[in-house]
């Protein structure tokens, strides 16, 4: 007989049927025996990414960055015991929240505290030991996975700054409400850092470029625009990404989705010229800024955050403004609303440039 160069059809099937995994003891209800899978590896038709746990050699080569470690993730804690569930990062990719940098070497999943049982590193990911509240322990699909909430607050602990910040403005866009996970972790190592984090989500951050640009603006000591607030002549007209109303100034963060590989790519370019002509009639000074400068060239982006307010002091009159509200739109604001013209007093957290994951 020659060698196998296809999955048999029962076993795409099956991988179809159960998010792209299959793992021996599911397998087995369904007459899949062990060595068969075994038999498959061998042929590098299937590769083990947990113990247990196999998908499509196919699927696997496909794949890469953390659209790999999202798939080990899942593989790793399918194989762990049943009170174990995805932490971190590896519960951030398996929730789809928006990641900076690399993703980490292993999965990590977290589980009770028992007597006699404690944290262990294994080639396919990293098992902690840690009391969950029950709330926070979510089924999403086959895996099991902490809430988006805990993921954020866990992240927090450890990532730089910049990292866990995106993390936050996302899940507090969707409503999570980080502080109140950050309350049950009074205790833990880096709890003052996952405060800090979750003290300064902002729910009205869209993207993860504008989240580094308010960081930007933070870490340089400058007033605090208002996330994605309405201007227009007489009637909210256009969202900016960044408006300090005492100064008549914005900032907007182009992402390079907008135009890449687009049928209408001159007609989107031509919008936004029309839309920045349409502000500065309003009396707006603007700065643009890129992916690159924001997460990689800091100094630079703060460089041009300070330049724009230097040209453009405090007005005696600010400029009309509205304040976004997520599934409602432009709103008058209120008093609280309004930030303030002078530069920022937030105080970093220590040494927060760097992982101490």
């Amino acid at each position: 007989m020659g060698r196998r160069t296809h999955l048999p059809s029962d076993i795409l099937t099956f991988l179809r049927e159960h998010e792209g995994l299959i793992d021996v003891r599911t397998a087995r209800a369904s007459g899949i025996a062990r060595d068969r899978l075994h038999r498959l590896a061998r042929a590098k038709l299937l590769v083990r990414v947990a113990e247990g746990v196999y998908a499509s050699a196919d699927t696997v080569d496909g794949l890469s960055g953390w659209a790999l470690y999202e798939l080990r993730a899942r593989a790793f804690v399918l194989s762990c015991s049943p009170d174990a569930f995805l932490t971190g990062w590896s519960a951030a990719a398996v929730w789809r929240l928006p990641t900076l940098g690399r993703p980490p070497a292993r999965p990590v999943v977290v589980r009770p505290k028992q007597p006699g049982r404690g944290s262990k590193n294994g080639v396919f990911g990293r098992i902690l030991t840690a009391d969950t509240p029950p709330h926070h322990r979510w089924q999403r699909g086959r895996s099991r996975v902490v809430s988006p909430e805990w993921a954020a607050a866990t992240i927090a602990l450890t990532a730089p700054v910049p990292a866990a910040l995106i993390v936050a403005d996302a899940v507090t866009r969707q409503g999570g409400d980080i502080a109140d996970v950050v309350a049950h972790m009074r205790h833990w190592p880096g709890v003052s850092r996952a405060s800090w984090v979750a003290t300064h989500a902002d729910p009205l951050a869209e993207s993860p470029l504008e989240t580094l640009g308010r960081f930007g603006i933070i870490a340089g000591a400058l007033p605090m625009p208002v996330s994605n607030a309405w201007v227009g002549a007489g009637r909210p007209e256009y969202r900016v990404d960044g408006l300090w109303p005492h100064h008549h100034a914005a900032h907007e963060a182009d992402g390079d989705v907008k135009y890449n590989n687009r049928p209408d790519a001159a007609a989107v370019v031509a919008d936004e010229k029309e839309r920045e002509w349409r502000l500065r009639r309003l009396g707006l000074d603007i700065v643009r800024y890129g992916f690159t400068i924001a997460a990689y060239r800091r100094h630079e982006l703060i460089g041009r955050f300070t330049q724009l307010l230097r040209d453009n002091p405090p007005h005696g009159e600010p400029i009309r403004w509205w304040k976004h509200v997520p599934g409602v739109g432009p709103v008058e604001p209120e008093p609280d609303d309004w930030p303030s013209p002078l530069p920022t007093s937030v105080v970093l957290p220590a040494r927060w440039w760097l992982d101490h994951g």
